[in-house]
């Protein structure tokens, strides 16, 4: 009894800690992550921080409308996540292709006059059909953009986008508490497409 009492009380005294963790980040974007210099760029209510783990994916679904301009920049804990994060803006776009699918039927089995003789054959024929899946086509990747941490972008059309965020960590001789989880922050601006040229 003992024994499970001081197991619940390590459990409690850890909870705290996780939670404390969790909040921690909650407004990480706002304090830490620059604001661009064009005061033009109004902060957008997408914007977001989480907790990240190394070498774990994190992703952040966001619209972008037609006929503004966004920013998004990324900012985060460098002691534990590493110093450049991996940063790609996503699409996932439904795209439709023909598939052959071999299908098995029975079919009668005729004598010579062509008059069925009441038994059945297997017989395999070839079908096409349409099917449509969801394809994630990667639109923006900082590796190709020496690790940027922002990007800038017009919307020409209004869709869903995915902000896709990885860690790399840090060497293990940098990292002495051993921690794998770091705050990190999405801070998303925009303004109306600015009217330029004749």
């Amino acid at each position: 009894m003992n024994a499970f009492r001081n197991g619940l009380m390590a459990v409690a005294a850890t909870l705290p800690l996780a939670i404390a963790a969790q909040t921690d980040c909650l407004d990480y974007h706002r304090f830490n992550c620059e604001r661009s210099p064009d005061t033009r760029f109004s902060l957008n209510g997408q914007s977001k921080s989480a907790s990240v783990q190394v070498g774990v994916p994190t992703e952040l679904n966001i619209i972008v409308y037609k006929g503004q301009d966004y920013r998004i920049s990324v900012c985060h804990d460098q002691r534990i996540l590493g110093e450049n994060l991996s940063i790609r803006l996503v699409e996932k776009v439904r795209e439709q292709r023909e598939v052959v699918e071999d299908v098995k039927e029975k079919e009668a089995v005729l004598n010579a006059e062509g008059e069925p003789t009441g038994e059945e054959k297997d017989v395999v024929r070839s079908e096409r059909r349409k099917v449509y899946e969801d394809v994630r086509k990667v639109l923006w990747d900082n590796a190709e953009h020496d690790m940027a941490s922002e990007v800038e972008f017009s919307a020409t059309s209004s869709r869903r986008l995915i902000v896709e965020v990885m860690a790399p960590g840090v060497p293990d001789d940098k990292n002495k508490r051993g921690v794998d989880i770091g705050c990190a922050g999405i801070l998303i601006e925009h303004m109306p497409t600015p009217n330029i040229g004749f």
